[in-house]
């Protein structure tokens, strides 16, 4: 039970791990009062403007003292339209409007589950025109299932080695596809043997040295050293595979499939509908991500990607005039976090990739990121119409003058 959650009927007996700023409420609360507190580039804009504006303004005050006292003779008479002009004439809009509108939009967004660090990733959200998402716990629930193993014949390795060597060398890691394969091992109730000297390579995979059996590699087929077959079974055009080597010698492969979010088609509806263009760019194989965006009507669709193969497309993207936010969960997805114009985080991802992102979506859906965006857009159109709508420009330029006499 996270601090802050509410009741809606019955009991619950429970002990408080945190108090306070020490729970994700508290971090909450000191990052939105943060953000709420930092300027929007637009702010600096009106800081420069007032800057000019406000001698202008008293200046214009003075010379109508002056110039109604000389007039009139009577200093009360004067004093009080320069008051006027100071009232009537008054930039306060100028210096209220964003950090008014920041607190505003920012309160909204963290009523909807979304966490800006500060109002300059919120201003920059407004202008996105090209969303990048990552595919595995991000468009999909980020818990895989194994749907079919091949094991290499005559390998020396059956079906439950498979499972066991496997489950060895990613049991320590965090990728969903690691968890789902040492989970299946477990269902199985085999005895999953110990793994030393574990190093990943981003992006590709992890080796490790497992007793008894020697070096495996477990991961991507060229990481593994694995050229799979075509197989007759559908699923495996449509699935992640993980393969398996050990000293070298390919031993198997997992295909795990991984099931949509139930709200991902809705949510990228609603971004095509606002014209911001739709990327996948997944370091799974790419007929599993064609397949994805097949189903969800998106036409951009990468696999194979590095973490900085990434990167490069979105720094393409910003090259060719857009304006990126890529959304993503995993250490594999940082690179490009860093590289957008703004980044959101799935909440409970890596932790490289909560720090890297500009913010964050605390449901781990792709409707939030909607939000986000649309949320950003009516806080900036809001600044502006205090700015520069012509009811205000028309009104000032008029009753300006008119309060001097």
């Amino acid at each position: 039970m996270l601090a802050g959650a509410l009741m809606t009927e019955g009991s619950v007996v429970y002990r408080a791990a945190q108090l306070g700023s020490q729970t994700l409420l508290g971090d909450m609360m000191n990052a939105l009062s943060e953000a709420q507190g930092s300027k929007a580039p637009i702010a600096r804009v009106a800081d420069k403007a007032a800057a000019v504006f406000v001698p202008t303004v008293v200046g214009i005050a003075l010379l109508t003292f002056i110039v109604t006292w000389l007039i009139k003779g009577d200093w009360t008479v004067a004093l009080m339209h320069a008051v006027a002009v100071l009232v009537i004439a008054c930039p306060c809009a100028l210096g209220l409007a964003t950090p008014a509108a920041i607190m505003v939009g920012m309160g909204k967004a963290v009523k909807h589950g979304i966490w800006f660090k500060d109002a300059a990733a919120m201003e920059e959200a407004a202008h996105v025109d090209a969303v990048v998402l990552d595919k595995t716990g991000t468009l999909t629930e980020g818990r895989p299932q194994v749907a079919a193993v091949y094991y290499v014949p005559d390998s020396g390795f059956d079906e439950d080695a498979l499972y066991r060597i496997a489950a060895a060398v990613e049991q320590n890691a965090a990728h969903p596809l690691a968890r789902a394969i040492v989970s299946a091992a477990q269902a199985r109730g085999l005895e999953i043997p110990a793994a030393q000297n574990a190093q990943t390579v981003v992006g590709a995979g992890i080796t490790a040295e497992v007793e008894g059996v020697g070096l495996v590699k477990s991961g991507k087929a060229e990481f593994a050293e694995l050229t799979l077959p075509k197989f007759s079974d559908g699923v495996w055009e449509i699935a992640s595979a993980v393969t398996v080597s050990v000293n070298g010698k390919p031993i198997g492969a997992f295909a795990l499939s991984d099931a949509l979010k139930a709200d991902t088609a809705e949510a990228i509806g609603r971004l095509k509908k606002h014209n911001i263009d739709v990327y996948i760019m997944s370091g799974d194989n790419q007929s599993t991500v064609e397949y994805v965006a097949k189903q969800l009507g998106i036409a951009h669709a990468f696999g194979n990607m590095s973490p900085c193969d990434k990167a490069a497309e979105v720094q393409k993207l910003k090259a060719a005039g857009k304006t990126v936010a890529m959304v993503g969960d995993g250490i594999n997805d940082a690179p490009a976090l860093a590289a957008a114009n703004v980044s959101f985080a799935m909440k409970g991802g890596a932790d490289v990739a909560e720090h890297t992102a500009s913010a964050t979506l605390m449901q781990h859906s792709v409707n939030q990121l909607a939000d986000a965006l649309l949320i950003s857009q009516a806080t900036l159109e809001n600044i502006k119409q205090t700015y520069f709508s012509p009811s205000s420009t028309i009104y000032w330029a008029f009753r300006s003058p008119r309060s001097a006499f």
